[in-house]
């Protein structure tokens, strides 16, 4: 079992080239590291006159919207993909994702009176936003080394014009509902990303994937591969109940098929 995250796997499988493989294990058709997505962040934030309590609640979502789904909602505009929003997450004042943060351009005495306003009545909504898989965004082998003398990886990304488009839909459609629910200041978040997926995707055949959907490589049917890496699109959801899914489908085959793997 491989369950290494979405850079480290496939770079531990490059890494592990021998004679029988040598472009790296599972990787004789070539997929091995390619297809690394990401989900671009649609951060959009709105400040209330009216006392929203940000700092309650949990932090992630409290409500999901998924009307946007649909890959062509934004088609008219060069955009492809899906995207949800999650929205109401409650914010500390100061943290990764707190109040201060979304406004860099503002320092002292501003600062300070923004912050006494927004700790009252600040809102956001955060676009989980599809992010194309493009073969040249991949995971490589650098020429730098570990203190074990295994090549580090280099992680090559570029996002695909029809995801920036979307990522810019998002932004403009979260804008208006922040305008439409009544905000008197409205901003947006600079271009952001979150959750990595691919590098070592699943498929029918070595053909055209790295492992098949048990996460089994083709070319080494006993040695099995966990983790979002193993999709081969992103969509535009958080990942993790669906890599919670497939693992559990894997470890059932395993003990359905122990006998053939195993041997």
């Amino acid at each position: 079992m491989l369950a290494a995250f979405t850079v480290e796997t496939p770079r531990l499988l490059l890494a592990s080239a021998t004679r029988r493989h040598p472009q790296g294990l599972g990787n004789s058709g070539g997929f091995l590291g390619r297809y690394i997505m990401t989900h671009a962040a649609g951060l959009v934030y709105g400040l209330f006159a009216e006392e929203t309590r940000p700092y309650m609640g949990a932090f992630g979502g409290q409500l999901v919207n998924q009307d946007s789904y649909p890959k062509t909602t934004h088609r008219g505009s060069g955009a492809f993909g899906s995207y949800q929003w999650m929205i109401a997450q409650a914010v500390k004042p100061n943290d990764l994702l707190g109040i201060a943060t979304t406004r860099p351009d503002i320092f002292g005495a501003a600062l300070h009176d923004f912050m006494k306003r927004a700790t009252r009545g600040f809102a956001g909504m955060t676009a989980v936003c599809e992010d194309l898989p493009v073969s040249d965004n991949r995971v490589t082998l650098s020429q730098q080394q570990d203190m074990h003398g295994v090549p580090i990886a280099r992680v090559t990304h570029d996002t695909h014009a029809e995801s920036v488009s979307l990522w810019k839909a998002s932004l403009s459609e979260g804008k208006e509902v922040m305008r439409a629910a009544g905000a008197d200041e409205v901003w947006t978040g600079p271009p952001g990303s979150m959750h990595i997926m691919g590098g070592t995707v699943m498929g029918t055949s070595s053909t055209n994937s790295v492992t098949n959907s048990y996460g089994q490589l083709h070319d080494i049917p006993n040695l099995v591969v966990a983790g979002p890496g193993l999709f081969p699109t992103s969509g535009g959801v958080n990942p993790t109940f669906t890599v919670h899914a497939l693992a559990a489908r894997s470890a059932e085959r395993l003990l359905a098929t122990w006998p053939q793997v195993a041997g």
